[in-house]
C-alpha cells in the first residue's frame, strides 16, 4: 500500500507545520508511521487559558477527507502515541475509545466520538482541500462554548438526529403528515412494519423499517380529538376499527407489538427543538417543558400500558426545528436495571414514574424522515413537477424489458395514477433485462413491476392488468385525461391499439428500440394532430419522410415466443432508451413538447435517407396522411342550427347548470354534405341526469324523431348534452356512444353530430365520422330573419 503522504508530500509538509505552529493548538507529540497524527491541546484564551487535549488522526483518504478530532479526557504520553501511529486509522479509534471526552448534550460529536465542526459541500468547482488551520479554529470556537455556553451557530441543515451519540442501530421509520397535526399535544402513534433485514455479515444488526400508519392524540384541553385516518386492513380483521379502539383493545395491540409487526410510542408535543441528550431524566425534563414533575406527570398518562416494565419503550418528541417547520423525532428507551427497592403503599403519580423510571437511563435516537408528498418529490423539482403532473394518468402497455423500464421511470416522476397492462408472466432469464428480480419468478409481470413501481413511489396509485390489449375494451378502460405508452413491439397489437386509441381520441405513444438496443424509434400519435400508426405505413411505402432503420444483421433473432421475436439488447440499452421515452413524455405532460411527434435515437452513425448522427435525438413531424383511413377525411361538413333551438337547449342548462341534459338533434343533410339542424329535444321525462353522466329517455327521443319525420321531413343528425363546466371537450363517454352511432345502421348517418354546451351555455360542435378520427366542425347559428353569425368550435 502507498501512503496518502507519499503521494501527496507537499500537503503533508503544509499540515505538518501548520500543526506545529498554530495559535488556537499547542501540540505535544506529532508521529507519522502507519498514521500520521497529532496530540495536542487546544487553547480558549478567555481570563484564563483553558485546554482542551485533542487527537489528530488523518485517514488513508486525506487529503480527500477531513481529519478525525477527538476530544480525549486526559492527555496521552509520547510512547502511547508513538505506538498509536503504527495502528490504521481503525485501530487508532479502538484503542483510544475509553478515553474519548463525550458531550452528549451537545452538537457536532457525532456517536464514535468524532468533533464534526465542518460541513463539505458539494461543489462543482473541482477538488477542494480543506486546510487543518480552519478544522483547529473551529474546535477552538466549540471548545470556547464548553466554558461560556455560547456555540457556533448551527446549519439549518443539519438533521437533528445528526447530534446524537447513541443512535438506535435496530430501527428506521418515517412518518406522514399525519403526524405533525398542529391541533394534538400529546397521544399515542402507531407505526407499520414494512421490511425487516436480519442480521448477517454485511448488517451488525437486525434492522426493521417502520412506516408510520396512525396517531391519535388530545388537544391542550385534554380532549381526545377524531382523527380520519384509514385503519389498516390487518389491524381491522382483529377488530380495531378506529382510533377509539387503539385504547380499549390493548390486548390485540400488544400481541401485534410483542411480534414486532407494530410499534407504538407516547408522543409529546414541545415548544422548542430540545438539545442532544443522553439519558431518561433529560427526555423526563424535556418532555414536561424544563419541568422534570411535569414530564412524570404527562408520562404517567400511559403507565399502565408499560408498568409491566418491558426491557423497553418508545417515545416520540415533536417540535418546531430550526427551520420553523414541525418534526417528529421518535426514541428508545432501554431498562438497564431493577429498581433496588419496591415501592410501597399508595403513592401520587410523581412517585410512581419515579420509581419506575429508575430502571431506565438509556435513550437511543432512531433515525427518522419525514415522508410527505412535498418531501418526496422534492428531488424532482424543476425537472418533473409534481404539481402538474399528480392529476396525469399513464397506461403502459407491454413490461417486458423496455416496458418495464419506461413503467419505473415514470412512477418516478409522479403522475397520480398508473395503469400497467400485459399478459406474460416472468421468468428466470428476464430478470438480466427487467426491473423485476428473481423472487418475481412465476408471477404475471404487470403485478411484479407493480410492486416495484410501489417501493419506489408510495404517492401513485399502481394497478395492474394481465391480458392482452387485444382483449380489453380500451377505450373505457383509458382514461379521458390518460396517455399511453406501448412498448409491446408487435405491428398488429399495436394496429390494434392505433385503431382503438385514433377512433376515441386517446394519445399515445410507441416506443421500440431496434438494431439490438443501439437505435430507438419512438413517436407520438395525438389523434388528427400526428401520424398514426396506419400513417406511418403508409409513407414508408412512399419512401419519402419515414426514416427506415435497418436491422442489424449480425444480431439474429434469438427465438420467437408465440410469434414475438426476441432480439439481443443490453440492459443499459434498454434504460437508456426508456429514459428517452419517459422524459418525452413529462415533457408533454408539463407543457414543454415543441412540433416534433416522431424520434429517431441511435448510439452509432447511421447513413439513411436522412443522416443520423450517433448520440443525438433527431426528431422530425409527421403529420396525418392524406390516404389514411382513419385520420383522413374528405370533407370538413359545416354544421348550421336555428337560434331558436340553441336558445331552448341554453334555457334547458340554465335550470341546473351543474347536472347534466340533452336529447337529439333532427335536420336535413344539404347537397353540399354540411348539416342543417332545425330540431333540438329535451332530454324526457326518464332521462337519467347527474353531475357526470347523461342518458336520455329513448322512448321520448324516438318519439320526438318520428314526429318530426313525418311532419317536416327532418331526419336523425346528432345528439347534444352540457358539460357542468366550462370543458366542451367530447369525453371518452361521449366519443364511444358517437362511434357507436356512426356504424349502427339504425341510425342511418354515418356522421353524427356532438354539440356540447358549457355550464355557461356556450356551444362546441364535432362531427363524428364512422371508423374515423372525429373532428371540429364550424356552427353557424341561423336567426329567423336569415342574420348569420359564426361561432367557432371552442374544442
Amino acid at each position: 500500500m502507498i501512503y496518502w503522504f507519499k503521494k501527496h508530500p507537499d500537503y503533508l509538509r503544509a499540515e505538518s507545520v501548520k500543526l506545529a505552529t498554530d495559535a488556537n493548538y499547542k501540540e505535544c507529540y506529532q508521529e507519522r508511521k502507519r498514521t500520521f497524527l497529532s496530540h495536542g491541546n487546544i487553547l480558549v484564551r478567555l481570563n484564563e487559558i483553558h485546554r482542551f487535549p485533542i487527537l489528530v488522526v488523518y485517514t488513508d483518504a486525506t487529503p480527500f477527507e477531513l481529519p478525525w478530532v477527538f476530544l480525549l479526557k486526559k492527555q496521552l504520553d509520547a510512547e502511547f502515541v508513538r505506538n498509536l501511529s503504527e495502528l490504521d486509522y481503525i485501530q487508532i479509534y479502538h484503542a483510544i475509545k475509553d478515553n474519548i471526552q463525550f458531550h452528549y448534550h451537545l452538537r457536532h460529536q457525532n456517536s464514535s466520538g468524532i468533533l464534526c465542526v465542518v460541513e463539505w459541500d458539494n461543489l462543482d468547482e473541482g477538488t477542494q482541500y480543506l486546510g487543518i488551520t480552519t478544522i483547529l479554529q473551529r474546535v477552538r470556537d466549540w471548545c470556547k462554548g464548553l466554558v461560556t455556553g455560547d456555540f457556533p451557530q448551527d446549519s439549518q441543515e443539519v438533521e437533528y438526529i445528526a447530534h446524537f451519540n447513541d443512535v438506535d442501530p435496530e430501527i428506521k421509520w418515517v412518518y406522514p403528515q399525519s403526524f405533525l397535526d398542529e391541533r394534538l399535544t400529546s397521544g399515542e402513534a402507531i407505526a407499520t412494519l414494512y421490511s425487516f433485514f436480519p442480521k448477517n455479515e454485511e448488517i451488525a444488526n437486525d434492522l426493521r423499517i417502520y412506516m408510520g400508519s396512525l396517531i391519535v392524540g388530545e388537544d391542550p384541553n385534554g380532549i381526545i380529538l377524531p382523527i380520519e385516518f384509514e385503519v389498516p386492513g390487518y389491524l381491522k380483521e382483529q377488530g380495531i376499527n378506529g382510533p377509539f379502539d387503539l385504547y380499549t383493545k390493548t390486548d390485540i395491540l400488544n400481541t401485534k407489538i410483542q411480534s414486532k409487526d407494530l410499534l407504538r410510542c407516547f408522543w409529546f408535543h414541545i415548544e422548542n427543538e430540545p438539545p442532544p441528550f443522553h439519558t431518561t431524566d433529560d427526555l423526563v425534563k424535556i418532555i414536561g417543558n424544563g419541568d422534570t414533575d411535569n414530564g412524570l406527570i404527562n408520562l404517567y398518562k400511559y403507565y399502565d400500558q408499560v408498568k409491566v416494565k418491558p426491557d423497553y419503550f418508545f417515545v416520540g418528541l415533536r417540535f418546531p426545528n430550526r427551520k420553523g417547520e414541525l418534526e417528529f423525532q421518535l426514541f428508545r428507551v432501554w431498562k438497564n436495571q431493577q429498581n433496588s427497592a419496591s415501592l410501597i403503599g399508595n403513592n401520587p403519580p410523581i412517585e410512581i414514574m419515579k420509581y419506575f423510571m429508575e430502571a431506565y437511563t438509556r435513550v437511543a435516537a432512531i433515525d427518522g424522515e419525514k415522508l410527505t408528498d412535498d418531501t418526496f418529490h422534492l428531488r424532482n423539482s424543476g425537472r418533473a413537477e409534481r404539481n402538474k403532473l399528480k392529476n396525469k394518468v399513464v397506461n403502459v402497455v407491454g413490461v417486458g424489458a423496455l416496458g418495464s423500464e419506461i413503467a419505473d421511470s415514470m412512477v418516478k416522476a409522479g403522475p397520480g395514477i398508473m395503469l400497467l397492462v400485459d399478459n406474460q408472466m416472468m421468468k428466470a432469464h428476464n430478470s438480466v433485462r427487467h426491473v423485476a428480480g428473481f423472487r418475481h419468478i412465476g408471477i404475471p409481470k404487470v403485478f411484479a413491476v407493480a410492486e416495484v413501481m410501489r417501493q419506489h413511489n408510495p404517492f401513485v396509485l399502481v394497478e395492474g392488468i394481465h391480458q392482452s390489449i387485444t382483449r380489453l375494451e380500451v377505450e373505457a378502460m383509458f382514461l379521458d385525461n390518460s396517455i399511453t405508452i406501448s412498448s409491446i413491439a408487435d405491428d398488429n397489437t399495436e394496429a390494434f391499439l392505433n385503431e382503438r386509441m385514433v377512433l376515441h381520441g386517446k394519445t399515445a405513444y410507441y416506443v421500440r428500440a431496434l438494431r439490438g438496443g443501439k437505435a430507438a424509434r419512438i413517436f407520438r400519435v395525438m389523434p388528427g394532430k400526428d401520424a398514426c400508426f396506419q400513417c406511418l405505413n403508409l409513407y414508408r411505402e412512399e419512401e419519402s419522410d419515414f426514416i427506415e432503420i435497418p436491422a442489424d444483421e449480425e444480431l439474429p433473432t434469438l427465438k420467437n415466443e408465440c410469434n414475438n421475436p426476441i432480439r439481443p439488447a443490453s440492459a443499459a440499452d434498454l434504460k437508456l432508451i426508456a429514459a428517452i421515452a419517459s422524459r418525452i413524455v413529462i415533457d408533454h405532460f408539463q407543457g414543454k413538447s415543441g412540433k416534433e411527434n416522431h424520434w429517431i435515437w441511435s448510439t452509432e452513425d447511421l447513413e439513411l435517407s436522412q443522416p443520423i448522427s450517433a448520440w443525438k435525438l433527431h426528431g422530425q413531424h409527421l403529420p396525418p396522411h392524406e390516404r389514411c383511413v382513419y385520420c383522413h377525411h374528405d370533407k370538413h361538413l359545416k354544421t348550421l342550427l336555428e337560434a331558436t333551438e340553441l336558445e331552448k337547449m341554453q334555457e334547458l342548462v340554465k335550470d341546473n347548470p351543474q347536472i347534466e341534459t340533452g336529447g337529439v338533434l333532427a335536420g336535413h343533410v344539404m347537397e353540399d354534405g354540411n348539416l342543417d339542424i332545425r330540431y333540438a329535444s329535451g332530454p324526457g321525462p326518464n332521462a337519467v341526469r347527474t353531475p357526470t353522466r347523461f342518458e336520455k329517455d329513448v322512448e321520448f327521443c324516438q318519439a320526438f324523431l318520428n314526429e318530426k319525420l313525418k311532419d317536416t321531413g327532418a331526419v336523425y343528425l346528432g345528439e347534444w348534452h352540457n358539460h357542468p363546466s366550462l370543458d366542451t371537450r367530447p369525453s371518452g363517454t361521449d366519443l364511444k356512444s358517437l362511434n357507436a352511432i356512426a356504424v349502427e345502421d339504425g341510425y342511418l348517418t354515418e356522421h353524427p353530430v356532438m354539440i356540447i354546451l358549457s355550464s355557461s351555455g356556450d356551444p362546441s360542435c364535432t362531427i363524428h365520422p364512422a371508423n374515423k378520427v372525429f373532428y371540429n366542425s364550424e356552427l353557424e347559428i341561423k336567426s329567423t330573419i336569415e342574420e348569420k353569425s359564426l361561432i367557432k368550435s371552442n374544442t
